[in-house]
């Protein structure tokens, strides 16, 4: 019997420890400027590549603006990432 409760005390532990972790997980929201996209099909071509990229939840690029707002998870990707993301598109981020 001991030994019943003590393997679910350590299961519901491990359970909770889990699932604080995945709670501590950031969404985040980030602006980054974009050099070159003349058109809406250079804003496409740049929303594709992120949400194509692990972690990213959300991208909407604005050629007028020169801007892509992303929404990602930080323990996903990096922003880091993301600019490279972008610059592997043809686009520049601008710094």
């Amino acid at each position: 019997m001991y030994r019943r409760v003590t393997n679910f005390a350590i299961t519901c532990a491990m359970l909770l420890a889990l699932g604080a972790a995945t709670a501590f997980a950031a969404t985040k929201t980030t602006t980054i400027r974009v050099k070159g996209m003349t058109c809406p099909h250079c804003s496409a071509s740049v929303a594709k590549a992120l949400k194509a990229t692990a972690g990213v939840e959300s991208a909407e690029v604005n050629s007028e603006k020169g801007e892509a707002v992303i929404t990602y998870n930080d323990e996903k990707v990096t922003e880091a990432k993301l600019r490279e993301v972008i610059n592997g598109t043809g686009f520049k981020v601008a710094e």
